[in-house]
C-alpha cells in the first residue's frame, strides 16, 4: 500500500466521531483475532505439523538420530 493511501486512510479515521472509532476498532480486531482451536484442528496444514507440535526436537536428539543411521 502506498504511503500516500495510508495518509489518506488516517486523515478519514481522524473524521470519525468515537462510535465509528470504536467500530473500526473492532473490525480490525476481527482481522488479527487468534481463530479458535477447533478451526486449527480442520485446517489440513495445521494437522500435518501437529504432529510435530509436542515433539522434542533439540541438537543432541538430531545428533544422535544422524549417528545411529550414519
Amino acid at each position: 500500500m502506498a504511503l500516500k493511501e495510508i495518509n489518506r486512510i488516517i486523515s478519514e479515521v481522524n473524521g470519525l466521531n468515537e462510535k465509528e472509532r470504536m467500530i473500526l476498532l473492532k473490525k480490525i480486531e476481527d482481522l488479527y483475532a487468534i481463530p479458535d482451536k477447533d478451526a486449527e484442528e480442520d485446517d489440513p496444514l495445521q494437522a500435518v505439523f501437529g504432529l510435530w507440535k509436542d515433539y522434542d526436537i533439540n541438537k543432541e536428539t538430531l545428533r544422535a538420530k544422524a549417528w545411529v543411521k550414519n
